[in-house]
């Protein structure tokens, strides 16, 4: 989208925005926030760009529901001794306008300090945006929520919600975390032969591999949305800013969702690649189901998630058996598993238990954690960790796969693989390849920046 168009954009819901501000002002309701409905005929990503300081968020989730929200009403990160209890209890002592959630995401290791590409972000980040949009698909119409300031006159207003959706963004330039060397194939067969070695000598059931590569964008942010959200409609495709930097993804992966106390949870483990046929899909569909290998690696996280949600539900049951998801690039093993919780359980609650389950981390899951915090060779931060929305005990975690960290035209690409007694290092590699194909895609990374 041109800056032309979305200037035109940005013009036309700023001036219906101050318009429902001026006719609540007139009403005496200044303080509160503006409600209303415009026409709005494209996906909400195209008021998504990389050059933005403000927090913004823009999330698509399988339903196709679109939500974009840019700007801070409330913020809450967590400091270095935080935790998800601490985490529970600062969400409880805020209130939000009905209709606004939180936004935000935990690391992949809650214990973790964020180092490295992460340094400048805080170990955990959740904010309710001032402005906030959603749009059902197909529909040709968007909600609208803004929070005026307190006290704001109608040039405040405009001025305001001109900043938000300020096209060309403030000069992010300056101190920049350095992104470090991506690993050559010799260094991931490396970590790969001293996994099996713990795996072998009784200390992991379980780990997971992961590297990255970098490059350079050469998409616009909403190019790069809108091509994850077509090629991967069962996907969650979102994007979270923060002090100028984004972590972008196209999950496969609920970590959990719950709603009143029903709880839902993916447990997706064990891939393999899509055919470039009818027949040969099937073929690799059947080889997948088959495999003892991946059948192994999968049985492992749905028994995880079972024993870890068991104590804090009513009843809770899995599917009989592996399901699978077939994705543009990739096709996995899924279980769903289904669960009523007991009276004041809540998503931050399932999130603790479950979080990082064995499919991003392995088992026994605390000692599979630690030893990828202390062997993977550069810190992970966000990546596997959990994106979502949160209300009142309610809302949807989805795991952080099949994402990237966007800094300034800079983007480092990530991928695990599950390793388990009898994986093959070439084959990780080839399925790493795989997993790193949707943002390397979307994001048009071409060129190596590493040094």
């Amino acid at each position: 989208m041109s800056v032309t168009a979305r200037e035109a954009l940005r013009q036309s819901l700023m001036a219906r925005i101050v318009e429902a501000f001026t006719e609540a002002s007139a009403r005496g309701q200044s303080d509160l926030p503006v409600r209303l409905r415009v026409p709005f005929d494209r996906s909400l990503a195209s008021l998504a760009h990389w050059h933005r300081w403000e927090p913004a968020v823009y999330s698509r989730p399988p339903s196709g529901d679109e939500r974009f929200g840019v700007g801070v009403y409330r913020r809450l990160v967590a400091s270095a001794d935080d935790d998800w209890d601490d985490l529970k209890a600062r969400f409880a002592e805020e209130k939000l306008p009905p209709g606004l959630p939180w936004f935000g995401a935990v690391p992949f290791d809650f214990r973790a300090l964020p180092l490295g590409i992460w340094a400048a972000w805080p170990k955990s980040i959740w904010f309710a945006p001032r402005l906030y949009l959603t749009k059902a698909p197909s529909s040709d119409v968007a909600e609208v929520l803004y929070i005026p300031p307190r006290g704001a006159d109608e040039m405040d207003v405009r001025t305001d919600v001109m900043d938000l959706l300020d096209v060309h963004g403030e000069d992010t330039s300056g101190e920049r975390p350095a992104f470090e060397e991506p690993e050559d194939f010799r260094r991931f067969a490396d970590k790969v032969h001293r996994a099996l070695r713990e795996i072998g000598q009784g200390r992991l059931s379980k780990v997971v591999v992961a590297r990255f590569v970098t490059g350079r964008v050469t998409r616009s942010l909403d190019e790069a949305l809108e091509i994850l959200a077509s090629r991967y409609p069962d996907s969650h495709v979102f994007a979270l800013s923060w002090q100028g930097r984004w972590l972008l993804s196209a999950s496969p992966e609920r970590l959990c969702a719950v709603r009143g106390q029903a709880v839902e949870i993916d447990c997706l483990a064990g891939t393999a690649r899509r055919g470039r046929s009818d027949e040969e899909d099937r073929q690799l569909e059947d080889e997948l189901i088959a495999s003892a290998k991946n059948q192994r690696e999968h049985r492992t996280v749905v028994d995880h998630v079972l024993q870890s949600i068991a104590p804090l539900c009513e009843r809770v049951e899995a599917e009989a058996g592996p399901a699978v998801l077939k994705l543009a690039n990739v096709q996995h093993l899924r279980t769903r598993v289904t669960g009523r919780l007991k009276p004041g359980v809540g998503l931050l609650d399932v999130a603790k238990t479950l979080h990082p389950t064995p499919a991003v981390a392995g088992t026994p899951q605390r000692e599979a954690t630690s030893y990828v915090t202390a062997h993977e060779g550069w810190p992970r931060g966000y990546y596997a960790g959990a994106f979502g929305t949160y209300a009142e005990g309610e809302g949807e975690l989805d795991v952080c796969l099949r994402s990237a960290f966007v800094d300034a035209g800079e983007a480092a690409l990530f991928a695990g693989c599950g390793i388990v007694e009898g994986s093959d290092p070439v084959a990780e590699w080839e399925e790493s390849e795989l997993k790193l194909r949707p943002m390397r895609e979307a994001l048009g990374v071409q060129e190596e920046v590493g040094p």
